[in-house]
């Protein structure tokens, strides 16, 4: 059985709301879906991430403090914003980390959620060697790049050709720099004329293709990831 639900603080020593998905048996592992600043929990994305943690085993947190959504925490601009997103989910992934007590820990996020991962594998180093999920990630940020990189074939990255965010010239340079120094490459899933809500403008068929698309490519991914032949934390 899976430990109670822990009470987790973060910014300014502020409770974080959250849901915790649990199997019925013992957890396989932890994972954490951060969501978008406005893009909540049960929205397609982040909705079909945990069905897929938690169909191979995993507890799933997942973090509802939106960013974009609350007014207190729209105001924070600059260094005041990081802080809050730093503190937040480092609080989250030290929680999954001691929760996980050896297992697999997988952290996924959908636009800001993936400026979360890249905190979170700051504050917890120890979670960079685990598997991690990039929905629509903002990959033009150095932190966010840099960490899907340094992550190589541990990383699996979602987005869309008319997302703001993509660039085929920064896809050369991320296999480029994974290469040389994860020596491996990422997974990469580019859906053609998808924006960043993963909407294609005018193809209600092709929007919801990219969807049901997305779940046994990710089940794919975390099978490998944490199959027995490959390390865990």
């Amino acid at each position: 059985m899976a430990a109670p639900a822990p009470t987790i603080t973060g910014y300014q020593g502020q409770p974080l709301p959250f849901r915790l998905t649990t199997p019925l048996n013992t957890p396989a592992g932890v994972g954490i879906v951060f969501p978008g600043a406005a893009y909540s929990q049960d929205r397609p994305l982040c909705a079909t991430t945990r069905d897929v943690l938690a169909g191979i085993g995993l507890e799933v947190f997942l973090p509802e403090r939106y960013y974009g959504m609350d007014p207190a925490l729209s105001a924070l601009t600059g260094d005041e914003r990081e802080a809050c997103i730093a503190t937040d989910s480092g609080a989250f992934a030290r929680v999954a980390f001691e929760r996980a007590a050896g297992r697999p820990v997988i952290l996924a996020g959908k636009s800001l959620g993936t400026s979360a991962i890249a905190h979170a594998f700051i504050q917890v180093p120890d979670l960079a060697a685990g598997a991690s999920i990039w929905l629509t990630p903002l990959w033009k940020d150095e932190a966010v790049f840099n960490a899907i990189a340094s992550a190589g074939a541990r990383a699996f990255v979602f987005i869309g050709s008319a997302d703001p965010q993509w660039d085929p010239s920064l896809l050369e340079l991320l296999k480029k720099k994974a290469m040389r120094v994860a020596k491996s490459l990422p997974v990469v899933v580019v859906v053609d004329g998808a924006d960043h809500s993963m909407t294609v403008a005018g193809n209600a068929a092709a929007t919801a293709r990219a969807f049901v698309e997305l779940k046994p490519a990710l089940t794919a991914f975390v099978s490998t990831v944490i199959s027995p032949a490959a390390p865990t934390l």
